[in-house]
């Protein structure tokens, strides 16, 4: 009589959670090409500009940009570079289960100035435009502003924010950084390309 072997429950336990991480974390795939990415560039590095004399004006930060090496990382699975320098790859599209809380953001590097309003000089500003995620739409609308204001005596801790598809941006300026609220809210208008030097 011929012997049949069953697995253990626990090997079959553990066959079946890494089965359902593999599957469950990955429902299609998302291809970044670099005409994408050219685009997306386009419609960030511009002048915004609104009431109260303020000028938001944005570029890429083409150091951090081009220092990012890791396609698909938990973190970051895709930096936007402008210029034809975007790098073109196929990453899969994650389930929202089984993939660890992974953010898997999509996002684009800048730095820039930001005056008028509450502030006497302009002031230099840095951090992220988060443009969407692997989970939904890698450049969906609106876009989500994430800069800090730079230098020893900052005049700003945090500047939030969103910009839509038609190039309307609302700027939101924290002056203190314990306060739930923003100090200041703007209505911006992207008006024209912003003129931004190479490094």
């Amino acid at each position: 009589m011929k012997m049949i072997r069953i697995a253990p429950p626990s090997f079959r336990r553990q066959a079946f959670f890494a089965f359902v991480f593999l599957f469950a974390c990955s429902t299609g795939s998302f291809d970044f090409t670099p005409t994408q990415d050219d685009a997306v560039m386009a419609e960030i590095a511009s002048v915004f500009e609104g009431g109260e004399d303020v000028v938001l004006t944005l570029c890429e930060d083409r150091e951090l940009s081009d220092a990012w090496q890791d396609p698909g990382g938990c973190q970051e699975a895709h930096v936007i570079r402008g210029g034809g320098r975007g790098l073109a790859h196929t990453e899969s599209e994650p389930s929202n289960i089984g993939c660890g809380g992974c953010p898997f953001n999509v996002l684009a590097y800048v730095t820039g100035t930001l005056s008028g309003g509450p502030f006497d000089e302009p002031a230099e500003v840095a951090g992220e435009i988060l443009t969407g995620d692997l989970y939904d739409e890698p450049f969906a609308y609106p876009f989500r502003l994430n800069l800090r204001c730079q230098g020893g005596f900052a005049p700003c801790t945090m500047i939030g924010g969103t910009l839509e598809q038609d190039g309307s941006l609302t700027l939101e300026v924290y002056i203190h950084s314990d306060v739930p609220t923003p100090d200041h809210t703007f209505q911006l208008a992207a008006g024209d390309a912003a003129v931004c030097g190479l490094p």
